[in-house]
């Protein structure tokens, strides 16, 4: 019951950070033009977008890596962790990045919540290029450095 409980609650997580990036990039995408910067800042402001979408999702996972770790019943998160909300953000983030240092890990169910936020996270971080890659190519033009 638990493996069924653990694949539920990995279908809602990457639906949700989905939905935060869509929101995120499609707001983005519809402020930049309105704004009445320099077109080659309006690149900054997609990098500080996607930054704040990136950290909303890590910070769901983590919520959530707290709230499984705390009830025991799907595994725990060992290593150089002593359980306080930095803790789990460092270990979110470190999987989302698929960094995965080593110092903090998963077990038991946790390591499949923790494999899905990392494929989860490699998406959304390769929408983040690809988003900023289209901004700059509308945006980022060197040789016209006085253009509004």
């Amino acid at each position: 019951m638990n493996t069924l409980a653990i694949f539920g609650i990995a279908v809602l997580l990457v639906a949700a950070t989905v939905l935060v990036h869509y929101e995120a990039l499609r707001f983005t995408g519809a402020l930049l033009p309105r704004l009445p910067i320099r077109p080659r800042q309006r690149v900054l402001v997609v990098i500080a977008a996607c930054f704040a979408a990136h950290a909303v999702e890590t910070l769901l996972y983590a919520g959530c890596f707290a709230g499984l770790d705390r009830l025991g019943d799907f595994g725990a998160i060992n290593g150089n962790f002593a359980g306080g909300a930095l803790d789990y953000l460092y270990f979110s983030v470190s999987s989302y990045t698929t960094l995965g240092m080593g110092d903090v890990f998963p077990t038991g169910l946790l390591r499949i919540l923790a494999a899905i936020e990392a494929l989860n996270g490699f998406l959304l971080i390769s929408w983040s290029a690809s988003f900023t890659y289209l901004m700059m190519q509308r945006y980022w033009h060197p040789e016209r450095e006085g253009d509004r």
